[in-house]
């Protein structure tokens, strides 16, 4: 039997293709030298930890997206100066979030129309 595990969209093994690779290899065992315990222990305790760092990892990308948008919106009135070559200075106007993507803030330069820029592209904030 040739059972071929291919990676996820994401590129992540998950439970159910470890069950089957761990499954594969079982029947590939020799039955009078069978797996050692103490080996069979390590492969499940990595599964585990594996697991459990995937779960911290999304935790903190939780945090993080929500830290970025607790800190864009408390721009908003504010005079924030934008990395660019002339370090113009604007009022945040408003916020908008997409989906994987960093906070986007209107600016407005002046009696100019507003201008959308990254959060990141911020490199100083004052409460003019």
């Amino acid at each position: 039997m040739n059972t071929r595990i291919s990676p996820t969209d994401n590129a992540r093994m998950n439970e159910t293709d470890f069950l089957k690779l761990f499954t594969e290899e079982l029947s590939y065992q020799d039955p009078l030298k069978p797996i050692d315990n103490r080996e069979f222990m390590a492969q499940m305790a990595q599964f585990s930890l594996l697991q459990e760092a995937r779960g911290q990892n999304e935790y903190l990308s939780a945090l993080t997206t929500q830290s970025l948008r607790d800190h864009s919106l408390n721009l908003l009135g504010k005079t924030v100066q934008i990395n660019n070559d002339t370090d113009q200075s604007g009022i945040v106007r408003s916020v908008s979030f997409t989906e994987g993507q960093m906070p986007q803030l209107s600016v407005q330069f002046g009696s100019g129309m507003p201008v959308t820029v990254e959060i990141g592209s911020i490199t100083r904030v004052s409460h003019e």
